[in-house]
């Protein structure tokens, strides 16, 4: 009996031990997750700049030649045509119904050729046709681009903005546009969008959050903000044969006068392309990238941004 309980013990031990052991694991698991989410998504809200649109070569679609008009096929009807000149009656045609019967479907085939070739002419005209009005629209977009036309670049701009994603650039996007001059106003996330934590994961396995010093918080939105500039820069050098652009970004922020929180500019910057695409977007820090460009921006670690005067002002288009 002594020995029936003992093992029933040391058998409640292993499995207490097994126990604990998937716990640990399990614990160590869902902390590496909640570390690596993180993780993830500060990468994500730090590099929205280095997803850039697709690039439209509006010179090259000006350059690009009209679409040749096809050329009417005649296959159908030749090929019926050839084997019916070339028909000539054999000793045993009669195993496929003699040679009146073969001569007929051959005449047949020709008389119904003529239809296959004039429907294959349809289609290839249809085709030319879109593919030729594609061109002229294409082309027409293109000079009236390259000419500076301000009712073009509204007309892209819009297809900008469907484009857009705007869950981590902000609520939305607006521009303004004079004497060809692209002024661009994305409303960023608050502060809020920053986590105000910090999780490592310890040696025990276990996860540690603690809370995000004041300065790290903030520098951390100042990347955010400048990464949002320098997407939206971008993405309007991909679709837009302009030589410079400018960018104010604003949050909500409060207005000590009034007591209520209203759209504030906190960065303007004016992006030069050629400067632009000099840089290696991957590797930057959006912060310090502003200083390629003439910006205004004030910010302070502990105290974060302050209200600036945009680089340009005029009314939204």
């Amino acid at each position: 009996m002594r020995t029936v309980a003992a093992t029933a013990r040391r058998m409640d031990r292993d499995a207490q031990r097994r126990h604990k052991a998937t716990v640990k694991q399990q614990i160590s698991e869902e902390a590496n997750d909640a570390v690596v989410s993180w993780e993830t998504y500060l990468d994500e809200l730090l590099s929205i700049h280095t997803n850039l649109t697709d690039h439209i070569d509006w010179h090259q679609m000006l350059a690009k030649p009209q679409p040749r008009q096809p050329v009417l096929q005649t296959k159908h009807t030749d090929t019926a045509s050839q084997a019916l000149a070339s028909f000539e009656p054999k000793m045993f045609d009669f195993l496929s119904g003699g040679s009146t019967k073969k001569k007929a479907a051959l005449e047949q085939e020709l008389q119904s050729a003529p239809d296959k070739d004039r429907a294959i002419n349809d289609q290839a005209m249809k085709d030319y046709d879109a593919a030729l009005s594609d061109w002229e629209n294409d082309r027409s977009l293109a000079k009236r681009l390259v000419d500076g036309d301000e009712n073009a670049i509204k007309e892209v701009l819009t297809e900008f903005q469907t484009l857009t994603d705007q869950e981590l650039i902000g609520s939305s996007v607006h521009f303004a546009i004079r004497d060809g001059v692209v002024h661009a106003m994305p409303s960023v996330h608050s502060d809020e969008v920053v986590p105000n934590f910090r999780r490592k994961q310890l040696a025990s396995g276990k996860l540690s959050q603690t809370k995000m010093p004041v300065g790290e918080f903030n520098e951390l939105y100042q990347d955010y903000v400048a990464s949002v500039a320098l997407k939206v820069a971008g993405d309007m050098f991909q679709m837009l044969p302009l030589e410079e652009v400018y960018v104010t970004c604003e949050c909500e922020m409060l207005n000590t006068a009034t007591g209520h929180k209203e759209p504030t500019p906190i960065l303007s910057v004016q992006f030069v392309r050629k400067t632009f695409e000099q840089l290696n977007l991957k590797n930057i820090d959006p912060s310090d990238c502003m200083a390629n460009f003439n910006h205004a921006m004030k910010f302070s670690k502990t105290k974060g941004f302050a209200a600036v005067q945009p680089l340009v002002v005029f009314e939204c288009g």
